[in-house]
């Protein structure tokens, strides 16, 4: 595969971080996984990468700060994409590619580290809802095959 994204995912959180992880390697991205701020600089001094994915909690250092760290190590990737409870002030955003602010679906997730796909509807869709659709229809098609509609 050509082009494939590097990602450095921090989330102190171990069930989200694997989640996010999984979606994003699902979807061809090479990700390394970090729980700590700490983590995330040593990993940033082995190597670079194409976007950062950080999801700030109420514990979590703020977005300034985060970013000063980065740049002080010397290696800032191309895009950082934060996922938060609350919206950022504007100065704290302002550096940044993308603030998501939770709950999100994950295609808002996707379309922010992957860019929007022109073939995607606008609306996020449900994995549940299209197959209840599929089904009602195959049912429809079949009671009227048999003269039942």
């Amino acid at each position: 595969m050509l082009n494939v994204p590097t990602i450095l995912l921090l989330d102190e959180e171990q069930l989200m971080r694997e989640a996010t992880a999984l979606l994003l390697t699902n979807r061809g991205a090479k990700v390394t996984k970090t729980a700590t701020l700490d983590e995330a600089l040593a990993e940033l001094g082995h190597r670079t990468y194409d976007v950062a994915v950080i999801d700030l909690s109420t514990s979590s250092p703020k977005c300034v700060e985060i970013l000063q760290r980065m740049r002080a190590h010397g290696n800032v990737p191309h895009r950082v994409i934060v996922t938060t409870s609350q919206p950022l002030p504007r100065h704290e955003s302002a550096e940044l590619a993308d603030v998501i602010v939770k709950p999100y679906p994950f295609e808002r997730l996707l379309d922010a580290v992957f860019g929007a796909r022109s073939s995607r509807r606008a609306a996020p869709r449900s994995g549940v809802f299209p197959l209840v659709r599929r089904i009602t229809a195959t049912r429809r098609t079949a009671q009227a095959r048999r003269g039942r509609v």
